[in-house]
């Protein structure tokens, strides 16, 4: 049994929170060994600060080394894609590039004047709506004749004090997840799951700050973890093949 993982950071460990054995796709692997009599491979491509186009990049470079059908491919990202910055990608090169006295300066001002800038119009995405559509779909699209399901997670909703050092993010991540629900809509096709995170982690019985990482407003908690790992085995349990 095959199951390819693509997700930004979300799908890794967070230093204070989430454990390597408390990860939503370790907790699901550890079911799947548990009900399925056969063995369990798992891709892991969970990496930091992915955008979109890195992740269908690496899927597709992928494909070449595991050719043929594969059961699982979940999807899990958006949040870098969506988040509303300041300054557009090429600037923030050059400042990069910057000496350290320079840099750091230009940061901090830039930093501490965010929600300000981000108000008055100066607002720039990693990937623009346009670009995360297409991208989507052509990735789906490529999927849907190798697997035989696909989980697809859209972006988990922010907490109050991120939104406001950064207004605009909820706005963003709500079109974004309507741009997300559309192309699986559009799609049609019983392969593809999606797993509305926004919507139960906004519902949960436990507060949004107990789900969400305080200090970033994006990350997961290991109480997330638990829940995105639930939804995960909720719908895998109509493919069953063995019971335990």
């Amino acid at each position: 049994m095959i199951i390819q993982f693509y997700a930004d950071s979300l799908g890794l460990t967070r230093p204070g929170y989430v454990e390597l054995n408390e990860r939503y796709i370790f907790l699901f692997e550890q079911w799947l060994r548990k009900h399925y009599d056969e063995e369990i491979f798992v891709i892991n491509r969970a990496r930091g600060a992915q955008t979109i186009d890195k992740l269908y990049t690496l899927f597709k470079e992928d494909q070449d080394y595991m050719r043929g059908s594969k059961d699982i491919l979940i999807i899990h990202e958006g949040v870098c894609d969506c988040a509303p910055r300041p300054i557009p990608l090429w600037a923030r090169k050059i400042i990069s590039a910057l000496p350290t006295f320079m840099r750091s300066r230009i940061i901090k001002l830039i930093h501490d004047n965010r929600a300000k800038l981000l108000r008055n119009g100066f607002v720039h995405f990693l990937v623009d709506k346009g670009k995360y559509e297409a991208i989507l779909k052509e990735w789906l699209t490529s999927a849907l004749p190798v697997f035989s399901r696909i989980y697809v997670l859209n972006i988990a909703p922010t907490i109050e004090s991120i939104e406001s050092h950064s207004p605009g993010f909820s706005k963003s991540i709500k079109e974004y997840n309507a741009i997300i629900r559309n192309v699986i809509s559009e799609i049609d096709s019983k392969k593809i799951f999606l797993i509305d995170a926004y919507n139960i982690l906004s519902k949960n019985s436990n507060s949004l700050e107990t789900l969400i990482t305080p200090d970033d407003g994006h990350h997961l908690t290991k109480k997330a973890h638990e829940i995105y790992a639930a939804e995960l085995i909720a719908l895998e349990k109509q493919f069953v093949k063995i019971s335990a």
